[in-house]
């Protein structure tokens, strides 16, 4: 790989919030294994807008899928698009020790990868480097054979295909590593980060390479919250649905143990709070469109999410 190919983006620190945003109130059930998911499974993905499948993948592929994350970490030329690391990595770095400071309101959505710094990963020791990594992206490919294997898992694709009602296609992937005090992922709608047209059907999945729990960041969703369509989207901490909004809805938290799967609609509402444990919290995460999407535009895509413009304020 040229190294010239690699995106970095040394990320903001972003501000704290109000913890009663993840107060939720349920706990999600699943099912096991992906030979369990029936018609009737499927009828009440397409009514909660999301399906959880526990000891989806076993502990080896888990394992394997691990370490070739850490290995991309560690490389001094990683195999994948981008890294993204989290804003407290600037206090290591003497150029911007001091200089970290919160993304102020009103940002647009690009603007938050404040920080980025081209194709250079930065000057730290290799397992200290790793400690600060928030997301890879970009990384299924043959370099990386694990990672891959688990986006292209034939059981996953035929679940997936089913909810799409065809051929999935690999839309996008992410490694998300949220690690110790790692930042809050607001909550959002996949669908609002996704330049496709507004009938492109989309399936995000994601799997958890460890324990996911309410105190590391486990994923928690607004049940049934994709059937009220589009939510506006403002440049907060990170491009999100209204706080103010979100205190209204009733939330679910769904913990996973290694290897279990979260498949979610794309308009699903959920977020992940920050990670109040002392150790990282692996997963990973991919989106599969259906066979007839379509690329649009930023601005078919902010007319429908669009923030401060649609005459409404957060």
């Amino acid at each position: 790989m040229n190294s010239t190919d690699l995106r970095v983006v040394l990320e903001p620190e972003i501000p704290d919030y109000d913890p009663e945003l993840y107060r939720y109130q349920t706990v999600a059930e699943g099912i096991t294994g992906f030979e369990s998911v029936s018609e009737e499974e499927l009828a009440r993905f397409r009514q909660r807008g999301y399906l959880v499948v526990h000891q989806a993948f076993s502990m080896a592929r888990v394992e394997a899928a691990r370490q070739e994350l850490y290995r991309l970490g560690t490389s001094p030329r990683p195999d994948c698009e981008s890294v993204y690391f989290e804003g407290a990595v600037r206090q290591q770095l003497p150029a911007l020790k001091g200089k970290s400071v919160a993304a102020p309101k009103g940002r647009r959505f690009v603007d938050l990868a404040l920080g980025h710094t081209d194709n250079h990963l930065p000057p730290l020791e290799p397992a200290t480097r790793m400690r600060f990594v928030r997301k890879f992206m970009g990384f299924t490919r043959e370099e990386n054979p694990a990672l891959k294997a688990v986006a292209e898992d034939p059981a996953l694709m035929r679940v997936v295909g089913r909810i799409l009602g065809g051929k999935p296609g690999l839309y996008q992937d992410m490694a998300l590593i949220k690690p110790p005090g790692g930042r809050e992922k607001p909550w959002h709608q996949d669908r609002a980060y996704f330049n496709l047209t507004q009938t492109t059907r989309i399936v995000g999945v994601w799997i958890a390479l460890d324990r996911a729990t309410p105190e590391n960041g486990c994923m928690q969703v607004v049940e049934g919250g994709h059937r009220q369509g589009p939510r506006v989207h403002f440049m907060r901490r990170d491009w999100q649905i209204c706080d103010s909004e979100v205190a209204r809805l009733p939330r679910v938290a769904i913990p996973m143990r290694a290897g279990g799967c979260l498949l979610f609609d794309a308009l699903l509402p959920h977020g992940t709070p920050a990670n109040r444990t002392d150790r990282q919290r692996w997963a990973v995460q991919y989106h599969y469109v259906s066979s007839d999407s379509r690329e649009t535009g930023d601005e078919d895509r902010l007319a429908v999410f669009g923030s401060e413009g649609k005459g409404v304020s957060c």
